[in-house]
């Protein structure tokens, strides 16, 4: 009984004491990114074992060290301790703090140790210098791509940071030859078979060689961007800034240029030792051509030499001047350094013509008589037998391209007859790039010259030259991603025209079909226009009948579809943002006579209604057809042949329909009189045919406000006349006089139009009293001024006397940028009035703006926004490879961090 007693004591502790036993509790551990970290499960009121720290991973720029674990997400306050008992389930997160990591990216197998720093940041110490076999190390540099244009100096030490980053050194080779460049790094062009390669700058003759020449010369000055200047207009916050010209705040032409040192230390000095600079210590580009002095002194820079090392000095200069000169090698470009009679475009160099020019053994004329004289190893002096300007001698000083004395006079034989700048005898590079190889039938290979004395502003670090059999197969080669670009003709432009990488240049000049109403101006025998062409459906008709989009990317390519008989292109000032065919005043005429932009006009079933309404009316009046019309078009090109038979084929096959039967009796006819360029032009003088194709112009893309009047309505009082343009006669009109002309003037000229012109008005109420005013400004005031009709600011008028006015002197006149604010709104106000009365009357059908393209490869990034009238598509400083591994993150751009960083 007392054993069973016991038992059941026994039992009865046991459930007492499971019935008292501690409850489990759970801890979960929050990294925060780190590590994952298993969670603990203890009874309450136990201890945690602490485990192992976990690790997180930073990045280039930030490291990160485990502080502890808190309580709160935020890791604030007290650290969790790991002998504090736990009570509850709860959640430990981890507390990091960050360290500023530096690091340095070699460009090699080699390390340099990365520095970590206080969150706050600090200094960083310069690390010792990494080395690499076959190059010199340039420095640390924030951009991948080292010594660039915008990054034009390596990073000073100690260096002061705030947040991390990725140093990168730069490496520049020690023989620039020596390197052979991956596709990636390269870009490559191409010239067809037979292109004259002569590399010579005394003989070369095209301006191809005259490019590569460039390559391996120094310049002693050059033009580029005035960034001051265009920050100081408000047109970029930092230089290399071209986002207000990206969003269209700007046009690219308010960045102006200004003349830079490259291979000089001066700009030139006159006789009295002026230099003539600015305030600021730059070239007066306004007043150097009028500064004039019979001497001028060049001082060039000490660290310029050849690629085998040889220093140039002025000694150099006078040898290749008397390269250039020496009466025996009766050299090419000899003309550029002396002026005569019968040469007047080259220096005026004291004797210089002389000297070329005298009979060797019959005359002589020592060489110390000609006008170059050294003043010190690296300073010479040019004297004139005539006064010359600062900006005359920038260009003379320029046209020294420098020949390697010692390589050039091994190129003559017997003094003459050099071979210099072929395969057998290459140029000796002091420029940009040198070549490295040179293969006259396969292909011409340039490598950047690393010891070129403006290398931060070459980025392609190797150039080819592909030589191809022709254009077939430079089309080919682009296809196959050989080429890096391709310039596009008539024959591949189609395939390209919408490529994301085409970059199209202008010419200034429109091309257009006249259409004469005025008669002939032969006094016998003259053409006759058939009644037809003074109905102005019939012009409507052939205006909506032409395919632009087609010709200019299959016929006449690769120039831009226009509906404008001025260059698509222009604008009323260079620094407009906006082009006139991009303005709202335009789009509102396209939409009032229901023209969709993106067709240039082509609207077919329109001019096959206006022609069969002109037709039938024509037929009418007794009449009986076809329209025959006479063209005349020179055969002397095959491009102008295929013009033509474009021409002729598609507007007979349009309005005679596209079922015509050419054995039924035909409605429309366009006979080409054939004939050499001499014979077409003097039909076109003399006015001796119904259409013509033109191509007149001015070459110009400003001045939309006097062009457009010109081209379209008055060309033939204006100079044009001879040239095929008979605008604005009509001889379907009565006679007609006004200030401007007298005879019979056509309807276009003598209709009514209504332009606001209000800012042109308030500006002339502003200066009316001056001395000065013109007197076709208070002509035009008068015109302005408040009558019953019409409000002040406002001309109403004939299309005729606006247009005429125009081409005199106006208050409009610029060419930069508007002389009052709102001109560029009035002359849009006023062009879309000339375009309204255009498309209703037709005076000719505008086909292109003639233009240039080229496509590049994908790899190829241009980096300058626009086409400039000064800059094109701007130096190779704005263009790299995002395939070369140093620009694959482009170009870091040392003034924008500065500006970000102020901002």
């Amino acid at each position: 009984m007392l054993k069973k007693l016991f038992a059941l004591g026994l039992v009865a502790l046991l459930g007492l004491l499971a019935a008292c036993a501690a409850p489990k509790v759970t801890v979960t551990f929050d990294s925060q990114g780190g590590s994952p970290v298993d969670p603990q499960t203890v009874d309450s009121g136990s201890t945690l074992v602490e485990p192992e720290d976990p690790t997180k991973e930073g990045d280039a720029t930030t490291a990160y060290t485990f502080t502890g674990w808190y309580t709160t997400a935020a890791a604030t306050g007290e650290e969790f301790t790991f002998d504090t008992p736990v009570t509850a389930d709860m959640t430990l997160y981890a507390g990091w703090t960050t360290q500023v990591v530096v690091r340095f990216n070699t460009k090699t197998s080699a390390s340099v140790p990365t520095q970590y720093l206080p969150s706050e940041g600090g200094s960083v110490s310069a690390p010792t210098p990494p080395t690499r076999e076959g190059y010199r190390f340039g420095g640390w540099f924030r951009g991948k791509a080292g010594l660039t244009w915008l990054e034009p100096q390596a990073v000073s030490f100690p260096l002061e940071v705030t947040a991390g980053l990725t140093l990168f050194a730069y490496w520049e080779p020690l023989n620039s030859k020596a390197v052979n460049y991956a596709d990636a790094e390269t870009y490559t062009t191409s010239v067809t078979e037979g292109t004259s390669l002569i590399l010579n700058p005394l003989t070369y003759q095209w301006s191809h060689e005259d490019a590569f020449i460039d390559m391996l010369s120094t310049s002693l000055y050059t033009t580029e961007v005035d960034w001051a200047k265009a920050i100081a207009d408000g047109a970029a916050d930092y230089i290399g800034d071209f986002t207000k010209v990206v969003d269209r705040e700007f046009s690219i032409e308010a960045f102006d240029y200004r003349q830079i040192k490259v291979g000089a230390t001066n700009f030139p000095i006159d006789a009295d030792g002026n230099e003539h600079l600015t305030p600021d210590g730059g070239y007066d580009r306004l007043n150097a051509p009028t500064i004039n002095s019979t001497s001028w002194t060049y001082n060039i820079r000490q660290d310029m030499k050849f690629e085998d090392g040889l220093a140039i000095t002025a000694d150099t200069y006078e040898y290749t001047l008397k390269q250039y000169l020496d009466p025996q090698q009766n050299n090419y470009r000899s003309t550029i350094f002396y002026q005569d009679g019968s040469e007047t475009n080259g220096a005026p160099i004291v004797n210089a013509a002389e000297y070329r020019k005298q009979v060797v053994n019959e005359t002589t004329v020592a060489w110390s008589s000609v006008g170059f004289e050294k003043l010190g190893t690296y300073s010479f002096k040019l004297t004139f037998w005539k006064p010359v300007s600062q900006s005359a001698a920038v260009g003379y000083g320029n046209n020294f391209r420098l020949v390697h004395p010692t390589a050039y006079a091994a190129s003559l034989t017997n003094g003459i007859n050099s071979t210099y700048g072929t395969p057998d005898s290459p140029y000796v590079s002091y420029g940009s790039y040198v070549i490295k190889s040179w293969d006259e039938n396969q292909m011409l290979v340039f490598n950047k010259n690393y010891d070129y004395v403006a290398k931060e502003t070459i980025n392609y670090k190797s150039q080819v030259v592909q030589i191809v059999e022709d254009i077939a197969t430079q089309t080919q080669l682009f296809e196959q991603g050989v080429l890096s670009v391709l310039g596009l003709s008539n024959s591949n432009y189609a395939a390209y025209a919408e490529a994301d990488n085409l970059f199209r240049s202008w010419s200034g000049y429109p091309q257009y079909i006249t259409m004469n109403l005025a008669g002939s101006r032969k006094v016998e025998n003259g053409h006759e226009q058939p009644e037809i062409m003074f109905d102005k459906r019939f012009r409507q008709a052939m205006l909506f009948g032409f395919d632009r989009n087609y010709y200019a990317s299959s016929v006449y390519a690769p120039n831009v579809p226009s509906l404008l008989p001025i260059p698509s292109d222009a604008k009323a000032y260079l620094q407009d943002p906006l082009l006139f065919g991009e303005s709202p005043q335009h789009l509102a005429v396209l939409e009032k006579h229901n023209i969709d932009p993106s067709t240039n006009g082509y609207i077919p079933e329109r001019a096959v209604q206006l022609f069969d309404a002109a037709y039938a009316d024509w037929l009418t009046a007794g009449n009986t057809g076809p329209v025959v019309l006479k063209y005349v078009a020179s055969n002397s090109t095959e491009l102008n042949v295929a013009l033509a038979n474009y021409l002729e084929s598609s507007y007979e096959l349009l309005f005679n329909g596209a079922g015509f039967n050419p054995l039924a009796p035909a409605k429309f006819d366009i006979q080409i009189q054939w004939g050499n360029q001499a014979t077409t032009s003097a039909a076109q003088r003399d006015w001796e045919f119904d259409i013509a194709l033109l191509n007149v112009g001015f070459g110009s893309s400003v001045g939309s406000q006097w062009q457009y009047p010109f081209i379209a309505f008055i060309g033939a009082d204006l100079g044009g006349a001879n040239l095929g343009l008979s605008q604005p006669y009509d001889l379907s009109q009565p006679l007609y006089e006004d200030d401007w002309v007298e005879g019979n003037m056509a309807e276009y000229y003598t209709s009514e139009i209504t332009v606001d012109l209000t800012n042109t008005y308030n500006y002339l109420l502003e200066i009316k009293d001056d001395e000065d005013v013109l007197p076709e400004y208070l002509l035009l005031l008068e015109k302005l001024e408040e009558t019953e009709d019409k409000e002040a600011g406002i001309y109403k008028g004939t299309n005729g006397w606006l247009a005429f006015f125009n081409v005199g002197n106006t208050p409009w006149d610029a060419t930069a940028a508007e002389p009052f604010v709102g001109a560029t709104q009035d002359i849009w106000n006023m062009l879309a009035a000339f375009e309204d009365i255009f498309l209703e009357h037709v005076s000719m059908i505008p086909t292109v703006t003639r233009a240039d393209a080229v496509v590049y490869k994908s790899n190829v990034v241009v980096t300058w926004p626009q086409y400039s009238l000064a800059f094109g598509w701007g130096s190779n400083r704005y263009r790299y490879l995002n395939t070369d591994a140093d620009f694959e993150n482009g170009i870091y751009n040392t003034y924008k961090a500065a500006f970000e960083a102020q901002a």
